[in-house]
């Protein structure tokens, strides 16, 4: 692997080659100061690490579990200065060449004085410390990077969270049923207000009524006429008598 392939967004774990034990935050520590020790492989977070370009060729490494920083004690150069955790403050006894060696391995060297990380007393035991020293060419000083999975747990997540993205989009054919009832109850209360309407053409019937009314009083016309008549023809008879008489 060179070393232009580790990926920002994942972790590896640091093992080193005479033991195959890795790099971890002793006891878990989320202080600054907690030392920096070999241990067993149990897949924990504090022995996985975060390799970051910091620029320039040089990287800053990173533990998961407490977001601190690989870094040299009192900003140490002389062979034997050990290594811990601290919080990042971009100090060059926070930065790290890591350069791959001829054997398939890394040699990870500080870049204040170029001493590699190595295991004190090249000690192959749980809780062998980490220091600096200078560059030997010793298998205390390599290390094996392993990119490790990603969790299948977050896989799992993201999934899980797709669906409910579609949730609001299920809720528009809801919103358009719930429109037709309304357009349909509109449209029963403008009928209902049209049939409302209806009574009001009632003065055509009125018309319709008077008509009746005209048609009595011909009759009535009529009766007159005759009345007028009768009357009339008494009145001639008498002056008819009255000419008899004259004559007489």
């Amino acid at each position: 692997m060179a070393k232009n392939e580790f990926v920002s967004n994942r972790y590896y774990t640091i093992a080193a080659k005479t033991t195959g034990r890795v790099l971890e935050v002793a006891d878990f520590g989320l202080e600054n100061g907690g030392a920096i020790q070999l241990w067993d492989n149990a897949g924990a977070e504090s022995q996985q690490w975060k390799i970051l370009k910091a620029g320039d060729g040089f990287y800053k490494l990173i533990c998961r579990h407490s977001e601190k920083a690989v870094d040299i004690t009192v900003g140490g150069t002389q062979d034997g200065a050990w290594v811990h955790q601290w919080d990042f403050v971009g100090a060059d006894n926070q930065l790290w060449v890591i350069e791959p060696t001829e054997d398939g391995y890394y040699k990870i060297k500080s870049k204040i004085g170029g001493k590699c990380l190595d295991i004190v007393g090249m000690d192959a035991c749980n809780g062998a410390h980490i220091q600096i020293w200078e560059d030997v060419n010793g298998d205390n000083q390599k290390w094996s990077i392993a990119q490790l999975p990603a969790k299948a747990g977050a896989e799992v997540k993201t999934e899980e969270k797709k669906p409910a993205a579609k949730k609001p989009a299920a809720k528009k054919p809801a919103a358009k049923k719930a429109a037709a009832p309304k357009a349909a109850a509109a449209k029963a209360e403008t009928a209902a207000e049209k049939k409302a309407e209806t009574p009001k053409a009632e003065p055509k019937k009125s018309a319709a009524k008077a008509a009746p009314a005209k048609k009595a009083e011909a009759p009535k016309a009529a009766e007159a006429k005759t009345e007028a008549k009768k009357a009339e023809k008494p009145a001639e008879k008498k002056s008819t008598a009255k000419k008899d008489a004259a004559k007489k």
